[in-house]
């Protein structure tokens, strides 16, 4: 079982007399800058002037071009996307590092794939909230906390562990508690609930229905459009995977337990396939496959993406949507 930590393992006096650079005001940069500020930390923002430089300053914060607000600070969380991180790491965070600083990642991705490599006299770490940038701020401040993976990858100083802990106290994970894990594991359970195919399965399950004569609206209903899944999933959440089957009816229960699972080979099958996506994030094919595409300019991202919003289940969905009130009337929309 993975080792966790709680609020009686923190103490944020290992962070006393430390300025912490956010580089990355976007949803998970304006939260935690802002726990962390609420915590009674030293915080600076790092930013471009664009709209989160505006936003930034809004909130009360001091806001530096990047290098100089990394050059500033002791603690540097990078806190921007993972396919533009590495430019910025390389052109402002790196050559403005002291030994003795600390990095922190909140996704495994560019460590665990070589594509940032930080010198060793500075400590590496991950803190991956588990949750929407929306949610690290409104669970802090209503006391709840959320859940990270975190990990020290290097320990160039001997506090590197403690003040790890310290800045989850700060930004509200603590609370709930952070789980042991590393810089791969974080990529490899991200990518693959990424990469597992939910969208695709959910329009193949519509699309059934509506080759068996069922109607588009009445399958998407009862698969997304209507919300109950949203307290399908506070159930998975508060009481558990399995435990929850207890709130549908026993015809449900039957139909989820019993006519659901599949046979031996066809669980093999799909256990293949699972491994398969798990085998080609792991030993870096994604990652290089992902950076090959970035470098072309996208042309299998964007002929994927006009074969799925061209699709008739997409245009099926727009028009139950306008007649929901969820979107506005468009002639530009089928």
């Amino acid at each position: 079982m993975a080792k966790m930590y709680f609020q009686e393992d923190s103490d944020l006096s290992h962070l006393q007399g430390l300025t912490i650079c956010i580089v990355g005001y976007g949803n998970q940069g304006r939260s935690q800058a802002l726990n962390l500020a609420d915590s009674g930390q030293q915080v600076i923002v790092g930013s471009r002037r664009d709209e989160s430089y505006q936003a930034a300053r809004r909130d009360g914060f001091q806001v530096l071009p990047v290098a100089e607000a990394v050059q500033q600070s002791d603690i540097i969380f990078l806190l921007v996307p993972d396919e533009v991180m590495p430019r910025v790491f390389e052109r402002e965070v790196a050559p403005n590092l002291e030994a003795g600083n600390m990095v922190v990642f909140a996704s495994g991705y560019n460590i665990a794939f070589d594509l940032i490599e930080v010198s060793p006299d500075v400590d590496v770490v991950l803190v991956a909230p588990r949750m929407i940038g929306a949610g690290v701020r409104d669970t802090y401040l209503s006391g709840e906390g959320f859940p990270s993976l975190v990990a020290v990858h290097q320990a160039a100083t001997a506090t590197a562990w403690e003040r790890m802990l310290a800045l989850c106290e700060g930004i509200g994970s603590i609370q709930m508690g952070v789980i042991e894990s590393s810089f791969l594991e974080e990529a490899t359970v991200d990518l693959f609930a990424e990469q597992v195919g939910y969208l695709y399965a959910v329009r193949r399950y519509c699309e059934a229905l509506v080759e068996a004569g069922c109607s588009p609206e009445a399958a998407m209903l009862e698969f997304y459009a209507s919300g109950e899944g949203i307290a399908t999933a506070k159930a998975y959440r508060d009481i558990g995977l399995w435990d929850q089957i207890t709130l549908h009816s026993r015809t449900s229960q039957y139909g989820q337990e019993v006519t659901a699972r599949l046979s031996p080979e066809e669980e093999e099958a799909e256990k293949q396939r699972l491994k398969a996506i798990i085998d080609h994030i792991q030993d870096g094919s994604f990652a290089r496959e992902w950076a090959a595409e970035q470098q072309a300019g996208f042309p299998e991202f964007d002929r994927v993406r006009s074969l799925n919003m061209d699709h008739e289940m997409r245009s099926a969905e727009r028009r139950l949507y306008r007649i929901l009130g969820r979107t506005k009337n468009s002639t530009s929309e089928e």
